[in-house]
């Protein structure tokens, strides 16, 4: 559907067997933000949270409320008191426990796993099609996807509601609403799309074809 974005390294390209320069279609997958919901809102897309705001954060905050350790007071807030050195060991505790989580988060983000995905791009020649190889080329990007350890349910898709039916032998179901970051896109394909008295549709892969 969306033939920008093009990234080498992301891209599944179809060609002759025999002929590698007679290309019978394309395919890829490409990240388009995190996969970290909002918590604190309602029914909120994907996409709309923030792994250090949302999940580090309340985690964090979830630790302080249930620290048995009280917040000193007093006499009892002097440096040298055992309550001043509970205190501060069980906050250095958090500290460390915050700097470990932010460098998991960073070293997910390198693997860009936590991360949604747009199959995009998606084509075939008009003299391969009817052979199978549209199929083909989503079935072998996402199997890629899969197999480096990301979430196949991260994957969503903006197509046409004709298409529908196509994708969803593949595994894709209709998203309750498209993620964060695809809300502009969402809103220019359909400016596009009524134009020729078509609908946009936003779907999710299921993980099952």
């Amino acid at each position: 559907m969306n033939p920008l974005g093009i990234e080498s390294n992301r891209f599944l390209i179809a060609v002759n067997p025999n002929n590698k320069n007679d290309v019978f279609g394309w395919a890829q997958l490409r990240p388009i933000g995190p996969a970290i919901t909002n918590p604190n809102k309602y029914n909120a897309a994907p996409g709309s949270g923030s792994m250090e705001r949302d999940v580090i954060e309340d985690e964090l905050w979830d630790d302080f409320e249930n620290d048995d350790v009280a917040f000193p007071i007093g006499f009892a807030s002097l440096p040298w008191t055992k309550e001043y050195r509970a205190f501060s060991e069980s906050s250095n505790k958090r500290r460390e426990k915050r700097m470990e989580m932010v460098a998991r988060s960073e070293r997910e983000s390198k693997l860009e796993r936590n991360q949604l995905w747009e199959l995009a791009s998606v084509y075939v020649v008009p003299s391969c099609r009817g052979r199978g190889i549209g199929s083909e080329l989503v079935r072998r990007v996402l199997a890629r996807h899969v197999g480096l350890g990301r979430r196949s349910a991260d994957v969503f898709i903006l197509t046409l509601a004709t298409t529908k039916e196509w994708y969803q032998r593949l595994g894709f179901v209709l998203a309750d609403q498209p993620p964060e970051s695809m809300k502009f896109e969402v809103a220019v394909g359909n400016i596009l799309t009524n134009l020729i008295s078509a609908e946009l549709i936003c779907m999710r892969y299921s993980g099952r074809d």
